[in-house]
């Protein structure tokens, strides 16, 4: 079984399109992808498993985006997965995520196909020709992300 086949990424949004959109580009990845579509869900899948990156939108039915991030923070995994908020809000509401719990941002809408790349970067760290890829994306929060991830690589399934 490929290192991929066994890395498992949470995907959380209420928009039944992107959700579907995302975990498709995941699973062409070959990742193992989780998608639900609110908060709720989203902490009775990381209640059962660990994961390598979540990927959450903020503005969710029943629980939104910032109780799953408070949940990660008082209930903290064996294995810290990597946590990209995704979402359509501007800068301010970001303000208000705890950076040690969420990594980066990946705003609404986003380039498709840069998705597999950033996912990718999460979970096995930088390597000169995905990094340099993903430099050159048209969307900032993208090259913020990957300006400001610690160079040693990998998160993940890795203590953090």
């Amino acid at each position: 079984m490929s290192e991929a086949r066994k890395t498992r990424i949470l995907v959380a949004d209420d928009d039944q399109s992107i959700r579907q959109l995302v975990c498709t580009i995941l699973k062409r990845e070959h990742y193992t992808a989780d998608c639900v579509g609110d908060g709720v869900e989203a902490i009775e899948h990381l209640e059962k498993h660990d994961y390598a990156v979540v990927l959450l939108d903020l503005m969710m039915p029943r629980l939104d985006g910032f109780g799953v991030i408070e949940y990660l923070k008082t209930h903290p995994p064996a294995h810290k997965p990597i946590v990209l908020v995704i979402s359509a809000y501007a800068d301010q509401k970001f303000k208000e995520v705890d950076p040690t719990i969420v990594a980066g941002v990946l705003r609404k809408p986003f380039e498709v196909a840069e998705l597999g790349q950033l996912v990718r970067l999460c979970v096995t760290g930088f390597d000169n020709e995905l990094t340099h890829a993903l430099y050159a994306s048209e969307d900032q929060a993208i090259r913020d992300f990957v300006r400001n991830h610690p160079r040693e690589g990998g998160g993940g399934n890795k203590d953090n």
